[in-house]
């Protein structure tokens, strides 16, 4: 019984950090409607970005905020100069686009940092607090506390700023949004631009937990839209629950079944709410 609890906490801890590698995921397909399949593209370029700088000798601190100003910054200029010429088009062209977008960042980096895996360690983060019969990584539990941190952030913001609520205006009735004087254009540059500074910060998280290399994008971005799918687009606790379903299934099948059956598990209950419920367990829109 003891291991059943071990691995529920190993899956409370990673469903905190798949909530925040999905959140710019979820922002981005429920108010713009754009399904980016570059996604995990630019969480490596986050994870490669804060890997450069802190090997550079920027301080940790620093170099998220360094990351974090880029994911901005590449955000808004992908908006702006792509996904914005492209808005009117069928849904099918901008997929191509943002596949065609997920290829080229990973040739640039595997051009950059070739096909070795690379993984970072913080001094002091190595070790695991042991709490009674269980153990409890460093690593895992700043990123899951970081996570939670930057979701109730995220959620504040969306709730009292007035950004906030015109991104949620625009998410729910765009032509209803419009008459009351929101301008869809400008909040469809500040939803792409957020949601690709979380990608890119959550790629800073990534490198904390596991090794990485440039084609790890696709396995991301299946996570993201995974915890979309199952949760439900529009909700908080929709983003949290697919989450913990995803973590739930990837220990699990990964302990009792091999690590070589977590990705076909997760395909299979993914597979299963699209087919019975694709509006998700808690997802408001689309419902």
């Amino acid at each position: 019984m003891e291991i059943v609890f071990q691995l529920l906490l190993d899956a409370l801890l990673l469903a905190g950090f798949y909530s925040m590698l999905s959140s710019g995921f979820s922002l981005m397909w429920g108010v713009t409607g754009i399904i980016n399949l570059a996604y995990g593209s630019f969480v490596l370029l986050g994870a490669y970005l804060l890997y450069t700088l802190y090997l550079s000798g920027v301080g940790l601190l620093t170099a998220f905020f360094i990351v974090l100003a880029v994911g901005l910054l590449s955000g808004a200029v992908l908006e702006m100069f792509f996904f914005n010429k492209l808005m009117n088009y069928e849904p099918f062209t901008l997929l191509v686009l943002t596949f065609g977008l997920d290829i080229l960042l990973t040739n640039f980096l595997n051009l950059l940092f070739k096909a070795d895996i690379r993984s970072l360690s913080v001094k002091g983060l190595e070790a695991s607090l042991l709490l009674g019969d269980f153990i409890v990584p460093y690593n895992k539990l700043l990123v899951f506390l970081l996570s939670s941190l930057v979701i109730s952030a995220l959620q504040f913001y969306l709730k009292f700023s007035w950004t906030g609520k015109a991104i949620r205006a625009i998410s729910a009735d765009p032509i209803g949004a419009q008459l009351c004087g929101i301008n869809p254009k400008r909040i469809y540059t500040v939803s792409t631009s957020l949601a690709t500074a979380l990608a890119m910060t959550s790629g800073g998280f990534y490198a904390f937990l596991q090794g990485f290399t440039p084609f790890d994008s696709e396995s991301i971005t299946l996570r993201a839209f995974f915890v979309c799918v199952v949760g439900g687009l529009g909700s908080t606790h929709g983003l949290l629950a697919g989450s913990f379903i995803l973590a739930s299934s990837e220990v699990f099948s990964g302990f009792y079944l091999g690590e070589g059956w977590k990705t076909a598990v997760s395909l299979l209950i993914l597979v299963f709410f699209l087919i019975f419920r694709p509006r998700g367990l808690i997802g408001i829109k689309y419902a």
